[in-house]
């Protein structure tokens, strides 16, 4: 959901939550392990999205979250007309495709040895699955709702399921900082923005 200006949904949605608010933010954007490394030796205060990653590492109590900004979702995707493939197990013996930096969130579900072929894009996954030099790949909703067309999987069998959200060091300030960011996080979302925001990529919660 981030764009190659380093724009994204969630950042719009931050900046909105803080217009009413007397806070300023720095943003700085790095690739999911860089982020993650600056954030455990805490150069930075707060970390979008990677929150069940985080609350692994350091536990909740070490921890403040804000309200989800947004919901995602894996699956195991194949070509559009071959079977969907429903569980781990039947990727026995076939090359499978993985999001670069996704190993991350996936991890607690595939192991530390998941051996996944690395793609950059969604985009390239798709591309690979049709030449025929991956078998499978696994990626998340909503970032491959573009190419839905050309794929197939099972709704119903997830392999992991969860929420963004900033997640931030606990301290007073930042307690101070997420409950008033939640606070209007959660009226823009009653108010339709975070649809308005996401448009086809919004996943409902």
């Amino acid at each position: 959901l981030l764009e190659k200006d380093h724009s994204g949904v969630y950042q719009r949605l931050v900046e909105r939550a803080l217009e009413p608010l007397d806070t300023e933010i720095e943003q700085l954007f790095y690739p999911y392990r860089r982020s993650l490394r600056v954030f455990q030796e805490e150069r930075v205060d707060c970390i979008f999205s990677l929150t069940t990653v985080l609350e692994k590492q350091f536990g909740e109590d070490e921890l403040v979250q804000s309200y989800p900004l947004g919901k995602f979702v894996f699956y195991i995707f194949t070509p559009a007309g071959q079977p969907a493939v429903k569980s781990l197990n039947e990727l026995e013996d076939r090359v499978v495709g993985g999001i670069m930096g996704h190993e991350v969130y996936l991890e607690p579900v595939l192991g530390e040895s998941h051996g996944l072929e690395q793609v950059r894009t969604e985009e390239q996954a798709v591309r690979m699955l049709e030449l025929g030099r991956i078998d499978a790949f696994i990626a998340a909703m909503p970032d491959i709702r573009p190419f839905l067309e050309q794929l197939n999987y099972s709704p119903e069998h997830p392999l992991l399921q969860s929420f963004d959200r900033l997640n931030c060091h606990n301290t007073p300030r930042n307690r101070a900082f997420i409950r008033s960011l939640s606070r209007e996080l959660k009226k823009l979302k009653e108010q339709g923005a975070y649809q308005e925001e996401a448009k086809g990529l919004y996943v409902p919660f």
